[in-house]
């Protein structure tokens, strides 16, 4: 949760898809910073290099930055539990990974014909995979669900054939345990 609201207060997004809008650093910024003597990313709006991973060195200096912030607001705000600075950066890392993903895949693709999307087609593939990631997550959720009511029936009739001593109880058991090693 503090994680999330460090990147909104610094980024000023709340959710991953907020990501999409995201300018990147300007590339002439980032070559100063990495082979000559630039300044480094703006501590006042962090823009981050999207077309390099999280170990690059402009992204490392703002992971690092964001990472000092947390550390900052720990002591501060007197957090019962504190963490290192390595397990900060890995969700950092991970966080960052997941902005850059959402990032590029809003980023036009090339068509069939072998030119750019425009920002209409772009926005149509955007919308057809949150539908289709939607489904998706309903079928498993259902699938889930179902799975969870059997062992619940299960379990009942276990319990209640052996209260009751009945001749079928072992192959009820029989039953839960192929259920349960099938799992989900």
């Amino acid at each position: 949760a503090e994680v999330r609201r460090l990147f909104k207060e610094k980024l000023g997004i709340t959710q991953d898809l907020d990501f999409i809008t995201h300018h990147p650093a300007a590339a002439e910024d980032i070559h100063a910073y990495e082979y000559e003597d630039g300044f480094g990313p703006d501590r006042n709006n962090l823009s981050f290099d999207l077309t390099q991973n999280y170990s690059s060195p402009w992204n490392t200096y703002i992971l690092k930055l964001l990472c000092q912030e947390l550390q900052a607001r720990c002591k501060e705000e007197n957090w019962p539990i504190k963490r290192g600075d390595n397990y900060i950066m890995e969700i950092l890392w991970e966080r960052y990974k997941r902005l850059r993903t959402v990032w590029r895949n809003a980023q036009p693709k090339l068509t069939s014909k072998g030119v750019l999307e425009t920002p209409t087609e772009t926005e149509a593939r955007l919308v057809e995979g949150r539908i289709q990631m939607g489904k998706d997550s309903r079928q498993a959720n259902r699938r889930r669900n179902k799975y969870h009511r059997r062992v619940m029936v299960l379990d009942e009739m276990v319990k209640s054939k052996s209260e009751a001593q009945d001749d079928d109880l072992q192959s009820w058991k029989w039953l839960r345990s192929l259920i349960k090693t099938l799992g989900e």
